[in-house]
This record gives C-alpha cells, structure tokens and sequence, in this order.
C-alpha cells in the first residue's frame, strides 16, 4: 500500500459514500450493503497513514464493520440500526473535515528538517532544578529527559511518535490548557502524562485533571517516586488494554471490535452472557462494554453477575444502550456501571470511554500493589 495525500478525488468518494449511508433506510437490501461496505473498506485502506488521518481511518473502518454485518444479507437493520449508520457516516464526514483543515495548517507551516528521532521524556517547563531532577533520576533506570520550550513543540514531538511520557510543570499548565481548550478527554495525549510541582495546591490539581494528567508529583516528598511511577505507566502503555464486549447485536459487536482493534485495544466479542462467563477462563479483561437489553438477561443482571465474579469484580464497565432514560442510567450506574453509551455511537467517543477506564483500572491496580 502506498502511501498518498487526500485528493480531491477520494475526498469526493468519502463524501458520496457517506450520502449513500444516509440515505439508506429499512428497504435496503444486501446489494446495497456489499458496494457500501466495500467502499468503505477501500477507503479505509486507501494509504492514509499519517497522524492526522489516524481518525478519519478510524471513522471508515467503524462505518465498514457496522456495514458488513448486513452484507450477507442475513441481518436486517431496524430503525435503531439505521440511525446509527447514520451517525457513523456524521463521523466520518467530521473527521474529514478535521483532516483537511490540519492538512491546509500542515502546508501553510514552515518547514522542518528531518532528524532521527530517540523516544525519550519530554518536560514542557522553565524550571532548571525540575529538568536536572529528572534527567538524574531516570538516567539512573535507563531513559533520557528532553527539554520542550513551548507546547507547540511538545505536540511536534509527540506526533512524531517520540515521547515516551510527557512532564508538565506547574508553569506549564496554564499554556497546555490553552492549547487544547477546544478538545476533549486527553486531548489528543496518547503517552502517559504527568505534572510537577514544588507546592500542593488546589489549583494546580485542578489544572493537572482538566489536562487528564495521570499522576501530580510534589516535590521534594515525591522525588523517590516519579521515576519508578513513570516507568510503570510507560510499561503499560506498551500492552494493549483488554475489552471484554458483550452484545447480541452483531453490527454492534463488529463495529465495537473493530474499531477498539484499529485503536491497538485488545478485544475478545461474545454475543451472550454464558459467552462472557467462558472467556473469563482465558481472557482478564481491563473493560467489560456490554449491551443493556440482551434477549436471556438484563443488562442489569449481568452487571450483578460481573460484579458477583472474582475475576471482575472491580473491572470497569461501560453500558451501551438505545435507552435515554434518566432513571435507566442512573439504575446502571447504581447497580455497578461505570460509564453510559447512548447509540448511536461515535467512535471516538467509544474509544475515549473505554480507554480512559481501562487507564484507571490499571492505574488502581498498581495503587494497590503499591500499598501492599
């Protein structure tokens, strides 16, 4: 596959795809599913490799798995199913529009000159004594410390894939959240990301969790602790989280497992409770996402059933469901739910939800080896 810029040409496909998608209603039939879902999967795959295309790709590969679950021609959408064929092609036509717009940034920006680049932590501050610190103590566990003068270097650098694990200073916060005011979640941040200060306050915590840092360092009480903390959130990142899906819906469950897969999530898809029991045997997820209606059992039963379980008795869970219902999300989360999807789903958001339990399940785990 060769790699290749969005031209006017595959822009213009993406968009008659997605009108295609929202046109199609409950007498479509299998035909039409075939050519769409082929569409989309040659898009996917159309060489779109760059970071700025991740969720563009990531748009039309959901869209192909949601589609392929009807292009055998043995499933037949229902008004539900519809709407959310719907959503995902709103997803795709979004993300493209983010794509192009970064694309005409990309070209208006000056040039870089190439180097090779070594991962390595990065610190965003203007604090020497805090850049000194940490450059001593992770030499003495084998990483190197690179210094970022601004945020916009620091975003360079992390999408060039050399960051390891990014430090804020307290100094820096205030600029970081300017930069991504606009975004959601962790704004982007893939790599473990963590705050340093010399005073505990209350501000600085805010800050540190409206930039969805993982861990605030307070000096000098925690200088024993940043390397071996870093280190551990960086051994994480490089195993993909684990996601038990359960839902009997089969577009539901492809389009779910695909999209967590393309997102290097690690996913095991059953379509019953029983099969959920079973692949507990040989499968320890980090995240269970589960169907609140399924025909055998509630969802609400099942989250009983999870929370009755030795092996998932603390594993976050994500309910999916078509039901907006206060009360029904308020009862799911009452009764052991973690977070509440409503379909139709974006997959960004699925993602987003998912991997930030499946980064706090983790992120207790180590808590409480480390009380131990």
């Amino acid at each position: 596959m060769v790699s290749q810029d969005l031209s006017p040409e595959l822009s213009g496909r993406i968009k008659t795809l997605c009108n295609r998608c929202r046109q199609l209603n409950r007498d479509a039939d299998r035909v039409d599913f075939e050519a769409l879902c082929g569409e989309a999967d040659a898009l996917a795959e159309c060489g779109l490799t760059s970071d700025a295309a991740a969720d563009l790709s990531e748009a039309l590969l959901g869209l192909a798995a949601y589609l392929s679950s009807f292009a055998d021609g043995l499933l037949h959408p229902n008004e539900a199913q519809i709407a959310q064929l719907a959503t995902l092609a709103d997803s795709a036509i979004d993300a493209l529009a983010r794509y192009q717009a970064q694309i005409q940034v990309a070209v208006l920006a000056p040039n870089r000159q190439a180097v090779p680049l070594q991962p390595a932590i990065h610190y965003l501050g203007n604090n020497v004594a805090h850049r000194e610190l940490l450059r001593t103590r992770f030499a003495a566990v084998g990483y190197t410390v690179t210094l970022c003068t601004s945020v916009a270097e620091a975003r360079r650098a992390l999408q060039d894939n050399a960051v390891l694990a990014l430090v804020l200073g307290a100094d820096a916060l205030a600029d970081w959240l300017i930069a991504h005011r606009d975004n959601s979640g962790d704004a982007g941040v893939t790599v473990p990301l963590a705050v340093l200060s010399d005073h505990d306050l209350i501000d600085v915590r805010l800050a540190a969790m409206r930039c969805a840092a993982e861990v605030v360092f307070v000096l000098p009480d925690d200088t024993d602790r940043i390397a071996p903390r870093l280190a551990g959130l960086i051994a994480d990142r490089s195993e993909p989280y684990r996601v038990l899906i359960v839902d009997d819906d089969n577009s539901m469950r492809m389009f779910s497992a695909s999209v967590l897969r393309h997102n290097h999530l690690d996913t095991r898809a059953v379509a019953s409770p029983e099969e959920a029991l079973l692949a507990l045997h040989e499968f320890t997820p980090d995240v269970i996402l589960a169907d609140l209606y399924m025909p055998q059992i509630s969802g609400f039963e099942l989250l009983a059933l999870f929370r009755a379980h030795p092996r998932t008795a603390f594993t976050p869970v994500v309910i999916i469901s078509g039901d907006e219902d206060a009360e029904k999300r308020f009862a799911a989360l009452h009764i052991g739910g973690d977070d509440y999807l409503t379909k139709p789903i974006r997959p960004r958001h699925l993602v987003a939800a998912v991997t930030s339990r499946a980064r706090r399940a983790r992120w207790m785990r180590r808590e409480l080896v480390a009380v131990r």
